[in-house]
């Protein structure tokens, strides 16, 4: 570690002496982008709720309540004297031998509609093998099922094992698809059609891999992995418009002076987004829609376990399976966490912005 923390481990009284309570919104009309929702500090677990069901992507993990995840430290509070924040801190058990490792998944209460930035200050993330973490945006329009009806999905941030290569994408129905150039983006396009539903071998959405490092004002930042926590992190920036999803990466120290004021105009930033979709192929208003901000760590499942020996994870760790090696290395999860600084979503004229769950 760069430097000494403090896992502030009074959560449960904090978080269950009173209701959960929703962060601040509103629904009047906003003359420009203005702040709708602000998670940080020591109330940024009060806007989320967890999920406690199977793993969607069947993987090899329990999730656990917040009460729970309190009590055996898995989220806590991070002093951080560099970043000068108290982060939030979300971790997994990495103390026993399990066939199934105990982790949190956190879902905002509020929901967000087209028209909406999220600010996403992420000081560290997860990186060792076997691990499948994200940050991301999930639909929840009611009785509907995924990727087709629920609103679909912006993946952020997401990774398995020890990549330093973010991959980010879209998940939707039928419908969608993206035609934009890609010479307006950093990342490189892995596939345009976003229907997660398609039957056709690899077709899982819409994806752009930041496969270099992101160069950003000035700056050449990693997009994950240990370099991403070396550096401190950085700061995503999702755009979420009519016109389509932009994922940018700052550096904290770098930040557009529209943005550290509370008003964003991302149409103005010089720097290249990591991934755009657009195009004329998709309407971004409808194929997504009411989306809850989302953060989980997974185990091997869809993705990391698919890939255990094509990605290398067999041959470094010794291991023939991902669940083999997830199962008797508790030890190897000790640094597979979050910390976050801070998560702040605005919302501009004319479109819904935070709507309490």
């Amino acid at each position: 570690m760069l430097f000494n923390i403090t896992i502030i481990t009074a959560l449960i009284a904090t978080l269950f002496s009173t209701a959960f309570a929703a962060p601040t919104s509103t629904s009047s009309p906003l003359p420009a982008f203005s702040l709708v929702a602000d998670y940080s500090g020591p109330t940024f677990f009060d806007g989320f709720t967890t999920f406690t069901g199977g793993d969607p992507t069947n993987g090899n993990v329990a999730y656990v309540s917040m009460q729970e995840a309190a009590a055996k430290k898995y989220v806590g509070f991070i002093d951080n004297q560099i970043t000068k924040s108290t982060n939030a801190y979300i971790g997994v058990d990495y103390t026993s031998i399990t066939a199934k490792r105990e982790s949190v998944r956190l879902s905002s209460k509020a929901t967000f509609d087209v028209g909406t930035i999220v600010v996403m200050d992420v000081v560290h993330v997860p990186s060792a093998f076997g691990s499948w973490p994200a940050l991301w945006m999930l639909g929840d329009i009611p009785g509907g099922t995924w990727p087709g009806t629920n609103g679909g999905e912006i993946d952020i941030f997401e990774v398995v094992h020890t990549s330093p290569t973010n991959a980010m994408t879209m998940h939707t129905g039928p419908g969608c698809s993206v035609d934009n150039a890609t010479a307006i983006f950093q990342g490189q396009l892995q596939d345009s059609n976003c229907n997660a539903g398609d039957t056709t071998p690899g077709t899982t959405g819409c994806s752009v891999q930041a496969v270099h490092q992101a160069k950003t004002r000035g700056m050449t930042l990693a997009t994950a992995g240990e370099a991403f926590n070396k550096q401190n992190g950085g700061v995503y920036v999702t755009a979420w418009m009519k016109s389509g999803v932009s994922v940018y990466l700052f550096d904290r120290s770098a930040l557009p002076a529209d943005l550290v004021a509370g008003h964003p105009t991302p149409h103005t930033w010089l720097t290249a987004p990591l991934a755009s979709f657009a195009g004329s192929g998709c309407n971004y208003g409808t194929a997504l829609s009411t989306m809850r901000i989302t953060t989980d760590q997974t185990f091997c499942g869809d993705w990391a376990g698919k890939v255990w020996s094509s990605s290398g994870a067999a041959a470094a760790t010794g291991t023939a399976t991902c669940a083999e090696y997830v199962q008797n290395n508790p030890g190897a999860f000790k640094d597979a966490y979050f910390e976050i600084a801070g998560i702040k979503v605005f919302s501009r004229n004319g479109e819904r912005s935070a709507v309490a769950a």
